[in-house]
């Protein structure tokens, strides 16, 4: 009867153990994932601050390059109208940032986008190139040609106003002439990929694609 006793002890002491070293091994194995986990978010947060510099250095290049514009904004698009070939976007800049009505807005590649059409405390509203209302002095990059780029024809802006007889050709670029009353001189706009013409008519019927792709761009340069 001891013995079975002693049996029943030995084994309830054996169970005390194994838990014990079990609940060990449990923690153990816890704590490993936690250090895991805590390394895995270190190299995420990593790669974002390392993606952030490269942006912030991007940023900065942009500045050094522009020679045309006095004074230059960094600004994030929240909203775009409608998605595809939008007509305008919404930037989170506004006239706490000094933002002002016709400032020319640009794309981080400095392509042309549009200019701000209205301006609340900390944002402002942006007329693309893409609007109807869009009306820019624009040069023809072989020829030097002046005409006027027009938008409202999506996928496509036209350049309207080029003598019949010019030599523009398929894959001219289309920049700023400097003329406007909003846009410097020699901002890219973009390519021309087509030319129409027509005995009836002075001029030629140009369409050109934009280099700035409006729908997916995230941030913009607003300048003056």
């Amino acid at each position: 009867m001891l013995w079975r006793f002693r049996r029943e002890v030995i084994f309830i002491v054996c169970i005390a153990i194994s838990v014990v070293i079990v609940r060990h091994h449990y923690v153990r194995k816890v704590d490993g994932i936690e250090n895991i986990r805590k390394e895995e978010s270190q190299i995420i947060n990593y790669e974002e601050l390392i993606a952030e510099n490269i942006r912030l250095k991007e940023i900065l290049d942009i500045k050094k390059d522009i020679s045309s514009l006095k004074k230059t904004v960094i600004g994030q698009v929240v909203s775009i109208k409608p998605y595809v070939f939008p007509v305008e976007i919404v930037i989170n800049k506004g006239r706490e940032d000094g933002i002002k009505e016709n400032m020319t807005v640009l794309s981080k590649d400095m392509f042309l986008i549009g200019r701000v059409v209205s301006v609340d405390r900390d944002s402002a509203s942006v007329m693309t190139i893409f609007n109807k209302k869009s009306k820019i002095s624009v040069v023809i990059g072989s020829t030097r040609d002046i005409g006027i780029l027009e938008g409202g024809n999506i996928p496509f802006l036209f350049v309207r106003y080029i003598p019949y007889d010019s030599y523009v050709q398929i894959g001219d670029n289309v920049l700023t002439s400097g003329y406007s009353d909003f846009y410097p001189k020699g901002i890219k706009v973009g390519e021309i990929t087509k030319i129409e013409r027509s005995s009836d008519t002075l001029f030629l019927k140009i369409y050109v694609k934009p280099f700035s792709c409006i729908s997916d761009i995230e941030e913009v340069v607003i300048g003056e």
